[in-house]
């Protein structure tokens, strides 16, 4: 099948059906397709609890209709139950030990839309098919701790808390959800006024970019929406009041880096209580840009991995990067997947930040530039992986830029994706 503008006006059939709401299950579960990814059957942090059951338990294939270019997203049928506590004194005890985690988790683990990408590009070169679409259809998207996203990172802090904080906090772990969010929404009243998402109204328009670890709590007769964002870098836990009074966070500068300042703000929409609007403010030198985005807080996501992850495949911009307990960046290589593309940004901390752009064939070379070497090195070290890792990353990326067939067909998708939510 060709990808294409018809594929947004042809009637939707269904290439994977759902009984009572539930999507069948594939011949794997995910948490096997996971294993078998890593050559193990073990991802366990900080506990007894592996990342891989809480995956499994938690997530789900959503419908997925012959002529769409995703799945379509689902939701839990229940809204999420708010964590009671005695008072907010209790919630700020709460609230410094998830945000203590969550450091962590930032220093600790890259974010990485490069690793799940190359994967993706083996497997289907390794499957003989020659149509990606029909290959991303039938392609289950791993997560392991090697290339965390914003779903591996939402997941990855979800199972530390309920290793570490459970004994404290009785519970806690089953009242975490992952939650969605559609960035860049051109009306958030128009937005929250259509959607409804819930197992009897599944919304075709949408991409589900991202996704956040959310945790309702209430205290003292007062409602709130915890929210955490490490694939944001957002080194802070975010409390989103009803009533919009202490300790909700309002704004907070999230970076600032060469005359860029970038500032967020997190509040419930004033038309449905279960969405969160999220606002960013971009300054560049004097001229301000803002961007909306939409978190849906109501239900938990039963789809992250099966609609966002697989969805970032697609992309045409691909980075790893390294980040600090403060989640400022500090080290990390980005590129466009652009036909016949021939160019990387890297950037690593050298008596300050240094920035330089590379040419792929710089790096494809069998005796590579020692100036160059060198800073590959470096920035290998500040990204925390084994000797040379980088190098063969970079190589392999290389690689795939100039397949221009398999190039073609993914903008293809990613293309159709954008057409499909461009209303929102």
């Amino acid at each position: 099948m060709q990808l294409g503008t018809s594929l947004m006006h042809q009637p939707l059939q269904l290439g994977r059906s759902c009984q009572s709401g539930k999507p069948p299950p594939r011949s794997k579960t995910k948490a096997a397709a996971f294993a078998e990814a890593r050559g193990d059957v073990s991802n366990v942090t900080g506990g007894g609890c592996t990342l891989d059951r809480l995956i499994d338990d938690e997530q789900d294939d959503g419908v997925w209709p012959l002529e769409h270019p995703l799945p379509l997203p689902c939701w839990d049928e229940e809204y999420i139950v708010p964590y009671r506590l005695k008072s907010v004194r209790e919630y700020e005890t709460l609230a410094c030990d998830i945000e203590m985690q969550l450091r962590k988790v930032l220093e600790e683990h890259n974010y990485d839309t490069i690793g799940n990408f190359l994967r993706f590009y083996d497997r289907f070169r390794n499957s003989g098919m020659d149509n990606l679409l029909e290959f991303f259809h039938m392609y289950s998207p791993p997560i392991t701790s090697e290339h965390y996203t914003c779903v591996g990172l939402a997941f990855e802090l979800w199972n530390r808390i309920r290793n570490k904080l459970e004994a404290k906090y009785p519970g806690i772990g089953s009242h975490i959800s992952v939650v969605s969010c559609e960035e860049d929404v051109y009306s958030p009243v128009g937005y929250t006024n259509s959607c409804r998402f819930d197992p009897s109204s599944v919304p075709h328009n949408l991409e589900k970019e991202h996704v956040l670890m959310c945790l309702k709590a209430e205290f003292g007769g007062r409602q709130c929406v915890m929210l955490c964002d490490p694939g944001y870098h957002v080194a802070r836990v975010v409390t989103v009041m009803a009533d919009g009074a202490y300790p909700h966070t309002g704004w907070f500068v999230q970076s600032e880096e060469n005359d860029i300042r970038k500032e967020y703000n997190y509040q419930l929409t004033p038309d449905n209580r279960h969405f969160v609007e999220w606002n960013e403010r971009t300054t560049r030198k004097g001229k301000e840009e803002n961007f909306v985005g939409v978190i849906y807080a109501g239900r938990h996501y039963l789809t992250a991995v099966d609609v966002t992850e697989r969805r970032n495949l697609v992309y045409g911009f691909r980075s790893l990067l390294s980040r600090d307990q403060k989640g400022e960046l500090i080290a990390g290589v980005y590129f466009k997947l652009l036909m016949n593309g021939d160019e990387f940004t890297m950037f690593y901390q050298n008596m300050g930040k240094q920035r330089v752009k590379i040419k792929f064939c710089d790096v494809m070379k069998s005796e590579i530039d020692k100036d160059l070497m060198e800073k590959l090195t470096i920035c290998n070290e500040q990204l925390n992986l084994p000797e040379n890792k980088l190098l063969n990353i970079i190589r392999n990326a290389g690689s795939v830029l100039r397949d221009a067939k398999f190039l073609l067909q993914l903008s293809d998708i990613d293309r159709c994706i954008n057409l499909l939510s461009a209303n929102n």
